[in-house]
């Protein structure tokens, strides 16, 4: 059934049921994430890359000198040979859309003019996200990364290998020794602020740990331009702080175990959660099913992550499939599992259920080192209804596009654990 038409349209009526007021509020979710790492990105737009599906972005090298003496019969010169490098990057297409029939109640204050705003703010929400992730991925990739508690890897962070702020002094002077122009100074009076953009646990970590004397923003707000979201400054470096980074059950595994049945979209949350949300539909299935025994590690209030992944068992950010859900109930004896919010994807039995150790990305960037690679820009589309019955509204966004390493030497990245409470 996933390739008919009518997968994913909103066509209850109960969706919401309320009144106007309510729908109103519900754009201030769309400021909810701002886009925090795409802007750290270099956009090179190539309109005959959405003919040809690629582009070529390259650069010349600096020459090397030569400094050995001269004689004076040196009247001819071999010269100083001159190289590049290139990155060509394969677009990809990306995109969504939101599906709503015409008997919605939605419908109804849109028809006149009132949802026209909620649709676009969820729309470019999505945009926003896609494209926030896209580029996170990119980042993530990068080969000069290093790890909490000098750990090998992601698998090996434990629950101990937090960020500590010597990480951040020791990752300035691996800019400098690559020479990254505005890192490299001569002198203490030439040195240029990096940008690291981390997860709010992480400065939550810094500020807290033993002996720490954060700088307070306050304190040098009035001297320096602060960022969106800046959360302060450790020996030159500017600290940002988003959710984006937070790699939920992406580190060495806790429990897991496998979905027993597929499930579709609108499955596996509570009637009510937290005493206050009436969530989901009323005839939606309240429950997902697992085919092992109940996990003593899964208990109510841990966060899962439903994902399916072509190598190994271990829960990567580039699996688009993924969707993590915090436990509000369990029943053992059945193998069901109850979450907090419906599961808005399509999951297949035999997918995993994973409770692992979270990651924390930090990215230092002493300048771009991710190309945003755009063929055709990401654009809304509202789509003409060519359903049998013309009930179907349909909004969709779509690029050409991709996020790719061009520059790794400029940026390094630490993955660490963090502290839970």
């Amino acid at each position: 059934m996933s390739a008919v038409y009518e997968t994913g349209v909103l066509n209850t009526s109960t969706l919401p049921n309320g009144q106007r007021a309510y729908y109103e509020q519900l754009l201030l979710e769309t400021l909810r994430t701002k886009s925090i790492l795409t802007p750290f990105t270099v956009m090179k737009e190539d309109f005959r890359g959405r003919d040809t599906g690629y582009i070529t972005y390259s650069e010349v090298f600096d020459t090397e000198p030569n400094w050995n003496a001269l004689t004076e019969s040196s009247i001819w010169l071999k010269g100083a040979h001159l190289d590049s490098r290139s990155v060509t990057i394969e677009l990809e297409i990306h995109g969504d859309v939101i599906k709503i029939s015409d008997y919605n109640e939605l419908t109804n204050f849109w028809n006149n003019g009132d949802l026209t705003s909620l649709v676009k703010g969820k729309l470019g929400q999505n945009m926003v996200d896609t494209l926030d992730i896209l580029a996170r991925n990119a980042f993530l990739s990068t080969t000069y990364k290093s790890f909490g508690g000098g750990k090998a890897s992601r698998a090996a962070l434990g629950a101990a290998d937090l960020f500590v702020p010597d990480m951040a002094e020791l990752i300035r002077t691996h800019l400098e020794e690559r020479e990254v122009p505005g890192v490299a100074a001569v002198s203490d009076a030439d040195v240029k602020g990096i940008v690291c953009v981390t997860t709010p646990r992480v400065i939550h970590d810094i500020r807290t740990g033993a002996g720490s004397n954060w700088l307070d923003v306050i304190s040098y707000a009035g001297a320096t331009k602060k960022f969106t979201g800046e959360a302060g400054t450790w020996n030159g470096v500017r600290f940002l702080r988003t959710n984006r980074l937070v790699l939920r059950n992406h580190g060495a595994t806790i429990a897991q175990a496998t979905l027993a049945e597929n499930t579709v979209p609108g499955q596996g949350s509570a009637a009510t959660v937290d005493g206050v949300y009436s969530v989901g539909q009323s005839g939606s299935k309240r429950y997902i099913t697992i085919n092992e025994a109940m996990p003593a590690e899964f208990v109510v209030g841990k966060v899962l992550t439903i994902s399916s992944q072509a190598a190994g068992t271990t829960v990567l950010e580039s699996d688009g499939t993924q969707e993590t859900r915090r436990i509000v109930s369990i029943d053992g004896a059945q193998k069901r599992i109850v979450f907090d919010k419906p599961l808005l994807k399509d999951h297949l039995a035999g997918d995993f259920v994973t409770l692992a150790v979270d990651v924390h990305g930090s990215i230092f960037m002493g300048g771009p080192g991710v190309v945003y690679g755009v063929g055709e820009r990401a654009h809304p589309l509202v789509l003409p209804k060519i359903d049998d019955m013309g009930m179907i509204n349909r909004f969709s966004w779509r690029s050409f596009s991709k996020m790719q390493l061009f520059r790794p030497e400029m940026f390094e990245v630490v993955e660490t654990a963090g502290t839970t409470n």
